[in-house]
């Protein structure tokens, strides 16, 4: 097996439209959640979430919605910070993996509202709309002959996609991966987690004692993977180490997590076992955390299952606090803030955590960045279906 970099990360959210802006934002403790803007539905009785704003310019091409563009402008940032040298290789070496949720969903709603008003509507945009949008529009501005996949696993999607492109790389199918996902806020998204009363009217408070759910939020991170020798040999800064994944099915309900953790902590302790690490290795998890009641103690239980006693000394962080949950995009956006973690040796902060749940007792990092010595991360994405994705990565020392 063949090590596998991460030598470049573009990030788009509703704190910055690039990496270091967000970034900035998150270690400052902004949070992105406001009343909504551009979507449109009076009659939910939650009114916030974690827009973007993009500007009209940001696309590069005619046909790209939304969801599109924001993935073109992470992964024009992933591959200027990864060096423009990448796209001179052999492009039936480079794959493209991507976490999907609505996709061009937001266009068809668009073309529905306007035929139902006695309007034509645009057709052609809304039939070129289709779950692989995102992936081809990549794979066409990377010219990436090699694999495509495009993962449609509720909101582990994004990570199980970095799953992969690790796996293709570290087996040396490729050269080079470009891993992620995007969402875009759409109508049946925003009703349908309304129905389930699964949304909080105020801004998320993951691990509290009173949380009341999750704040849906947009955006896009897309990841750059190669194989350790050949970013060496041309002299890439290398952010972190991909060592391996896991991945489990919770097999107990269509939407809520298995209540003890049980799925949620084979798919840690699968990516224990890949990577190769200890339990005492791991200093942060960059935790799925969505705010709601059954998850984030489900999650803190999964944890102490898979890391025993090494789960009290380690730092959480909760980056949906932040900016929201942005569904198929959650599993890389976490990575990308632990690769960030790890770069800075500092651990993002866990917004609102005032009064923290009893039955949540792990360091979450509450309120303020923290500085700390940071070796080895696992980033957790637990999806409905009880879909378990966790990532194990390793901070890069040179060697």
């Amino acid at each position: 097996m063949m090590r596998v970099v991460i030598t470049g990360i573009g990030l788009v959210s509703s704190l910055g439209l690039d990496a270091k802006t967000t970034w900035r934002g998150m270690l400052a403790g902004e949070c992105g959640m406001g009343p909504l803007r551009y979507l449109s539905l009076p009659a939910e009785p939650v009114q916030i979430a974690a827009e973007v704003d993009l500007p009209s310019d940001a696309s590069a091409d005619r046909h790209s919605n939304k969801c599109d563009r924001m993935a073109l402008l992470a992964l024009e940032e992933a591959l200027t910070h990864s060096s423009p040298e990448l796209e001179s290789g052999d492009p039936r070496r480079r794959g493209v993996f991507q976490g999907a949720g609505t996709s061009g969903l937001p266009v068809a709603e668009t073309y529905l509202l306007e035929r139902l008003a006695g309007r034509r509507g645009n057709a052609v945009e809304a039939v070129y709309q289709n779950s692989c949008n995102v992936t081809d529009a990549l794979g066409l501005r990377l010219h990436a002959m090699g694999p495509r996949s495009t993962i449609m696993n509720a909101c582990s999607s994004s990570l199980l996609a970095i799953g992969q492109a690790w796996e293709h790389i570290a087996s040396g199918d490729l050269d080079l991966a470009v891993a992620g996902g995007a969402e875009a806020l759409c109508r049946t998204t925003f009703a349908g987690f309304s129905s389930l009363k699964a949304m909080d009217s105020q801004p998320c408070r993951p691990f509290s004692r009173d949380r009341a759910g999750l704040n849906l939020g947009e955006g896009s991170a897309q990841l750059i993977l190669e194989p350790l020798t050949l970013a060496k040999a041309r002299g890439a800064r290398i952010l972190a180490e991909v060592l391996g994944y896991g991945a489990s099915m919770d097999a107990h309900h269509p939407t809520a997590p298995h209540p003890e953790g049980e799925g949620a902590a084979r798919a840690i302790g699968m990516a224990l076992r890949t990577s190769g690490l200890y339990a005492e290795e791991v200093d942060l998890i960059s935790a799925h955390a969505t705010a709601t009641p059954a998850n984030d103690g489900a999650e803190t239980l999964a944890i102490k299952r898979a890391l025993g006693d090494a789960a009290k000394k380690l730092s959480i962080t909760a980056s949906k606090s932040q900016f929201g949950h942005t569904l198929g995009a959650a599993g890389a956006v976490g990575a990308a803030t632990a690769v960030f973690c790890l770069r800075d040796q500092v651990v993002s902060p866990t917004l609102r955590l005032v009064d923290p749940d009893p039955e949540c007792d792990l360091d979450y990092t509450p309120l303020v960045a923290r500085e700390r010595r940071l070796r080895a991360a696992l980033v957790n994405a637990f999806a409905f279906g009880g879909n378990n994705v966790c990532l194990a990565l390793r901070q890069w020392e040179g060697r």
